[in-house]
Order: structure tokens, then C-alpha cells, then sequence
């Protein structure tokens, strides 16, 4: 890993305010003590100077001049710490000590001056309390004033030289030392700091990946030893199913599966709604969380499944996570449970809950467009006989027979409910505009029923030994014929009158057709 700038360089750039005192302090807490102590001793330094150069300031001003320079910049450095700007204190120590240091070096020496050696421990501050780059600057900056005093005195346009006296390169050089032994310690602690900062986030990111993994292993095994079969696809493709969606599909192994596309699993009816509903999921639109479809086995067959699909990262891409839950049973449970509310179990027709709710929808669209409809009521004449001699297994086939007999006399959009015994209503909607032709038609319909009905039966009776008996069997049968428009009449109302007209029939000798006639009063 490269780094680019020293330890705490970035800390120091990403403080968002100087003035931000529980930020910046916080985050430059491992470099104050070091940019006090450089202030210290700016503060400190030139007053040690002055000191020291008491004797020879007079003939030489830049030792009177230099420490005052630096001890104006220590003190504004110090104030910049005071109001936590700790950035600019850094920028202008460094900037004035390098000003103060190039000019000092003009007046005492030149290339020779003492205070030449404060210009490697002024890179190695500016790195360590800015960055790299202010440090690479800060050299430049050096050599550029060394290339400048060795061309001035190598012109001879140097000013008068003060040549100062040991004690001078003495206390400077004590300087330095102090210096680099203060520096080195604080880059050693901060650089320790910063090693046990690294060290705990690099054991929390273990703790943290070791979770992580955990959590993935946990997930996986759920996955994998779900009951719920569970599919992953990109733009169609398959690239994860977990066992039960293998065994869901009858598919050999999970490379067969995968080798599917998501269409060839999908039910052809089907495919243009899931195709739209990935779309939205993809989208993240709002859409309801599961759905019902029709999805095909390896075999061809069909299966009912209820879908929820999740729009997922899988391996750092886009993808659809689907949940996939067979409802075949429970499908065939509720068509079974539909069949036994509404339809007869011997003959399989509508009964009379099924009935009730047709005869409302056809009354309904006879309000709307005014059509004429026929409501008929069936009775067969001899069967009760056929059950006293023979028997009700013989009486019920007898049933299921006049059953199919009847689908056969009227169009697919009629009903033929079984009332019940041995009763059944045929209602035959949108019969014509006109009430006479209406009723011609019905009671055209209304004979062929009587007419189909009144064949002989064949039936056979149970086994005698090894052989079946046949007997044959005639049984004819009454009608009524109500023909009603949309009126407002309850249908409890139109089933009566046709009821009425059936023992009208009855009553009239059986084995034919009665139209019901409304009186004034209806």
C-alpha cells in the first residue's frame, strides 16, 4: 500500500472548520503537543539569543533583528492555536521561520551561516505537522534559497557579512540538536499512536469480516435447507437454485437447471405477466409482493405457484432473488371445495347456489339491453317408480343420463342446474329483442328437451354372477316455461312461476310443455 502523505496529514486536511474546536482538537490531538513545543521555542529561542549575543549586537544588527523576527512569528503562532486554527499556525510557522532563516542567512555567512541547518528540520516539521506535499514545497523552497545565496555571493552581491563568534554556531547548533531529539521522540509516539489505532481497526474489520462471514455461512444454510424453493436470474438467465427448487422443477441436477432460461419455466400464458412484473421489479417500482402463475416442470407439466420476486446484488451485480412456493395441491383443494358449493356431485351441473347467481347476472344484462330470456322447470314424470323397483344406484344413473341429455338440447351459454331429486332448471339467456319471438324460441327448445328426455333408457342394473343386467326404461318429463326481460322481479319470484307452469303441466297430464302466462296482476 502506498501512502502518500505522513501519519495524521489526512486528519489534518479533513478537519471541515478550524475554528471547530471539538472536531479539529480531537483529530489533531497526536500533534499538539509537538506544534506547542515548536512554538516554545520560537517564543523561547530568540530570547535565549539575545541573551547569548548580547555583546556583539551592536556590530552586527541582524543578531538583534533575527531573534525579534522569529519571536513575532512564534507569537502568532501561538495565537492561531489559542482560537483552534491550527492549519494556518502551521502554514505561517513554517512560512516565517523559512523567511526569517533565508534572511538571517544573507547577513551571517551566506552558504556558511549557522542557521543553514535549520532548513532540514524545517522540511522534516512541514511533512510531519501538514503533508508530503507542503514538505516537497518546503524543499524546493530551500534549494531554491541555497541556489540564490551561492549565485549572490558567487557575484559578490551579498550584503556586509557580520562573521559571529563561536558561541554562536554553539547555541545554534545546540539548538538544532534539541530540536531533532524532540522531533524524533513525538514522531516516534505518534507514529506508535497511530500503529495502535491501525492495529484496532485492523481487529475490528477481522471481528467485522469474521461476522460477516458468519452471517453469509448462516444464510447460506438457510438457503440451501429451505423447504421453499428459491431461484436467482439475471436478465432472464439462471445462476443459483438451491435444492428445492430442483426437486420443485423435477430437474436431475442444478446444472440442468441452470441451463434454463426463466421463460422455459414459465407456463406460455403466463410469461408476458412475469416478463412485465420483472420489469418492475427491476425498477423497484411499487407492486404487490407475491403472485399467482403457472410455471412447467422439466416433465411439461403444470404446476400453480405463488411467486415473490426481489430485486438483489448478487456477486456485485443486478439480479432477481424469487421465492417459489407450489400451490398445486392447495389449488386443486379450492377447486374441489368450489365444485362441492356450487356444483352437484352426481351430475356434475350447477346446483341451485350456482343458479341463484346466474339468474341474477342474466336479469342484470336483460336491464341493460332488454333482451328476452327463458327460465324452464324440469320434472321427470316415472322416475320415482325406477328407485322403488330397482333401487337408487339405478335411479341415479338414470339422473346423470337426463344430465347429458339436456347439455346436448342447449348452447354453451345456457345453465342446466339440477334443482334437486329429480328437478332441474334450464335457464337460456338473450333469446331476441321481441317477446313473441322470444317465446317461439323457447318453447321450440322447451320440446326438444321434452322430446330428448322421453327416450327410453337403457340402464344397467348390478352384476348377476358373472353377466349385468339391462333393463330399459321410459321416463318422460313435465315443463314449465317462464320468459321474462329485465325486469325487477326477485328471481325467487321467476323460479316460482316457472315452477307453477311445470305443475300446470302436471296437472294437464304430463309429458308436456307449459307456457306461464302473467295475469293483470303481475
Amino acid at each position: 500500500m502506498t501512502i502518500s502523505k505522513p501519519i495524521f496529514s489526512d486528519a489534518i486536511s479533513a478537519a471541515p472548520d478550524e475554528s471547530d474546536m471539538s472536531g479539529a482538537r480531537q483529530t489533531l490531538l497526536p500533534l499538539l503537543p509537538l506544534l506547542r513545543y515548536m512554538v516554545a521555542a520560537l517564543l523561547l529561542g530568540p530570547i535565549l539569543t539575545l541573551l547569548a549575543l548580547g555583546p556583539v549586537r551592536a556590530d552586527s544588527p541582524v543578531n538583534f533583528i533575527g531573534p525579534i523576527a522569529i519571536f513575532l512569528v512564534g507569537l502568532a503562532a501561538w495565537r492561531l492555536i489559542a482560537v483552534n486554527r491550527i492549519n494556518a499556525a502551521v502554514r505561517l510557522a513554517m512560512t516565517g521561520i523559512w523567511i526569517t532563516t533565508t534572511g538571517i542567512a544573507c547577513f551571517s555567512g551566506g552558504l556558511r551561516s549557522p542557521v543553514m541547518v535549520v532548513y532540514p528540520i524545517l522540511i522534516l516539521m512541514t511533512g510531519w505537522l501538514h503533508s508530503a506535499r507542503s514538505a516537497k514545497l518546503m524543499a524546493l523552497l530551500s534549494v531554491a534559497a541555497c541556489l540564490g545565496l551561492w549565485l549572490m555571493e558567487y557575484l559578490q552581491v551579498l550584503p556586509r557579512q557580520f562573521a559571529p563568534p563561536t558561541v554562536v554556531y554553539a547555541g545554534h547548533q545546540i539548538i538544532i540538536s534539541v530540536l531533532s531529539a524532540a522531533l524524533i521522540v513525538f514522531v516516534v509516539r505518534a507514529f506508535g499512536l497511530r500503529l495502535g489505532q491501525l492495529q484496532m481497526a485492523k481487529n475490528k474489520l477481522k471481528k467485522h469480516a469474521l461476522a460477516l462471514q458468519q452471517s453469509e455461512d448462516r444464510y447460506r444454510t438457510l438457503i440451501e435447507w429451505s423447504p421453499e424453493a428459491m431461484l436467482v436470474h439475471r436478465t432472464g438467465k439462471m445462476i443459483y437454485a438451491n435444492p428445492a427448487a430442483i426437486r420443485l422443477f423435477g430437474a436431475p441436477d442444478a446444472g440442468a437447471l441452470l441451463a434454463k432460461d426463466t421463460t422455459d419455466l414459465i407456463h406460455p400464458d403466463d410469461r408476458v405477466a412475469q416478463a412485465e412484473r420483472m420489469k418492475s421489479i427491476i425498477k423497484q417500482e411499487i407492486i404487490s409482493p407475491d403472485t399467482e402463475a403457472r410455471f412447467l416442470k422439466f416433465d411439461g407439466s403444470v404446476i400453480d405457484v405463488q411467486v415473490q420476486g426481489t430485486a438483489i446484488d448478487f456477486d456485485g451485480e443486478p439480479a432477481i432473488h424469487v421465492s417459489i412456493h407450489d400451490i398445486t395441491e392447495r389449488k386443486k383443494l379450492e377447486g374441489e371445495i368450489r365444485r362441492l358449493a356450487f356444483y352437484d356431485e352426481l351430475t356434475h351441473l350447477p346446483n341451485r347456489r350456482l343458479l341463484d347467481d346466474r339468474l341474477r347476472q342474466v336479469r342484470s344484462a336483460s336491464q341493460r339491453h332488454g333482451d328476452f330470456n327463458a327460465l324452464m322447470f324440469l320434472d321427470l314424470d316415472n322416475f320415482k317408480p325406477l328407485n322403488d323397483r330397482y333401487g337408487h344406484a339405478l335411479g341415479d344413473a338414470l339422473l346423470i343420463d337426463a344430465a347429458a341429455r339436456l347439455g346436448k338440447c342447449v348452447r354453451q351459454m345456457d345453465t342446466v342446474a339440477r334443482f334437486g331429486g329429480d328437478e332441474f332448471v334450464v335457464l337460456i339467456p338473450e333469446l331476441g329483442s321481441e317477446e313473441p319471438d322470444s317465446t317461439t324460441k323457447a318453447l321450440g327448445i322447451a320440446e326438444k328437451i321434452r322430446a330428448t328426455l322421453a327416450q327410453p333408457y337403457l340402464l344397467e342394473t348390478m352384476p348377476l354372477g358373472n353377466d349385468k343386467a339391462s333393463i330399459t326404461h321410459q321416463c318422460t318429463v313435465s315443463l314449465g316455461v317462464l320468459v321474462f326481460s329485465g325486469d325487477h322481479t326477485p328471481p325467487d319470484e321467476l323460479l316460482k312461476w316457472a315452477d307453477a307452469a311445470m305443475y300446470q303441466a302436471k296437472d294437464a297430464g304430463r309429458n308436456r310443455v307449459q307456457l306461464f302466462r302473467r295475469g293483470p296482476d303481475l
